[in-house]
């Protein structure tokens, strides 16, 4: 079926959607199909399986080639072993980021720039100790106050933190209490000698937070959300308010430069 992706050149375009089985055989590698059979939780092993296949799906439809074909380098810069960002074998420069939570999944995919996407519970981030691991000094005192939803503002903190670094390459070998959440729009050096970042706020859903980052872009960018469909179906875009600003503002469809 005929997949709808916008401009590549132009957009980050971020697939955001609930995980189901899939309906018909594998497309997975050998190495997709180990690391999901090692997963313990069934929805997990759902959503590890729903994920990759989206990414087949869409990484195919961009370079003309069937899901099953499409290979994926995931060499660590750290180790040299394969779970680090996925690289497109013979197309470098269409940059992909994946990220799953409970039965919820994203995809972020162009080629403007190193792209970074992370999707949390908010649940996920509800434990004691949080800020000793998460957050930076300079953020700790107005992510925890007791004012407001404290829980929303760590898990949007994280995912902040985790798309930032994910567009960057880096990963978690970073430490996220090293450096503060990039404000949304706003571009941030994260780690001195390594480009800046720009991220911007998904709307993932109830009890859920999202963000989408890139690092180094140097023209102006939209961000399209696409959240309909099934796999390898049409899907059709959700557009948000678009507005300029430097760097990419929190919506949904926006422009940033």
């Amino acid at each position: 079926m005929h997949l709808l992706v916008p401009p590549l050149e132009t957009v980050v375009a971020v697939w955001l959607r609930r995980a189901t089985p899939p309906g018909c055989g594998s497309v997975l590698d050998a190495h997709e199909l180990a690391r999901q059979a090692g997963l313990a939780d069934p929805r997990a092993v759902t959503a590890y399986g729903h994920l990759h296949t989206l990414a087949r799906v869409v990484v195919g439809a961009v370079t003309g080639q069937p899901p099953g074909a499409v290979r994926f380098d995931r060499t660590c810069q750290q180790c040299g072993e394969q779970h680090g960002r996925p690289v497109v074998v013979g197309d470098p420069q269409l940059h992909v980021s994946l990220s799953r939570a409970g039965d919820r999944v994203a995809l972020a995919v162009t080629r403007v720039a190193p792209v970074g996407v992370d999707i949390e519970a908010l649940a996920g981030a509800d434990f004691e100790g949080f800020a000793g691991v998460a957050l930076h000094p300079a953020e700790r005192a107005s992510t925890e106050s007791l004012v407001g939803d404290r829980l929303r503002r760590r898990a949007h903190a994280w995912v902040r933190k985790e798309a930032a670094l994910k567009a960057l390459g880096t990963g978690l070998a970073v430490d996220p209490t090293s450096f503060p959440a990039p404000v949304p729009g706003v571009a941030a050096t994260v780690l001195a000698g390594l480009p800046e970042v720009v991220v911007a706020d998904l709307a993932v859903g109830p009890g859920q937070a999202g963000a989408v980052a890139l690092a180094g872009a140097s023209q102006p960018v939209v961000v399209e959300v696409a959240r309909l469909g099934s796999v390898g179906s049409g899907m059709p875009w959700s557009h948000w308010s678009s507005r300029p600003a430097n760097g990419i503002p929190g919506a949904e469809r926006c422009t940033c430069s």
